[in-house]
């Protein structure tokens, strides 16, 4: 039977205090830390094998999701701008926050190993000038359907009238093919 691991030995391998791991890991959102403080709490936890399952508050997105079928544009680009692959995607469960990208069609059909960025191109009513969202992958899943990848990712660098478009988009798109 593998040893559990605690929150102290992931607090004493960081040299964090473990309230602050403690706080990090249950999400706690009075708890303020750095992104990188974050993601190498998580790391270090996944790393030493920790019991996820014993997290007090389990993951809730920070924006309600509306279930749509919208066709975009996507584009994965480079650190330096150099487009890596391109082609469509099937936009799912959007909210300001984020989006799941599923029947992802792309010419190379595969995620680079260096740090990426997708673009998305989503369509707008006639006369609208169209929305390209900067993302970040979150999660990469497979359908349960289909068995075919599936991109959760997270909204970046979004203005608060792009934010205001997405939310008229999403509404306007519900169960809508």
């Amino acid at each position: 039977m593998a040893k559990k691991v605690s929150q102290k030995e992931i607090a004493s391998r960081l040299k964090l205090d473990r309230t602050t791991v403690t706080k990090i890991l249950n999400r706690d959102p009075n708890y303020s830390a750095s992104p990188g403080t974050r993601e190498r709490v998580f790391k270090a936890a996944e790393e030493l094998g920790y019991d996820f399952a014993s997290i007090r508050r389990p993951f809730r997105r920070e924006y309600g999701r509306k279930v749509i079928n919208a066709e975009a544009g996507m584009k994965i680009a480079l650190e330096d701008g150099t487009v890596f692959d391109e082609g469509t995607c099937l936009l799912r469960n959007v909210s300001v926050g984020g989006a799941l990208l599923a029947r992802l069609s792309l010419t190379k059909m595969v995620l680079p190993l260096v740090n990426f960025t997708i673009m998305l191109s989503m369509p707008w009513q006639e006369g609208e000038e169209e929305l390209v969202g900067e993302c970040e992958v979150v999660r990469l899943a497979e359908a349960t359907d289909t068995g075919e990848p599936e991109l959760g990712v997270r909204f970046v660098n979004l203005t608060f009238t792009d934010k205001q478009r997405l939310r008229k988009f999403a509404a306007g798109k519900t169960g809508g093919a």
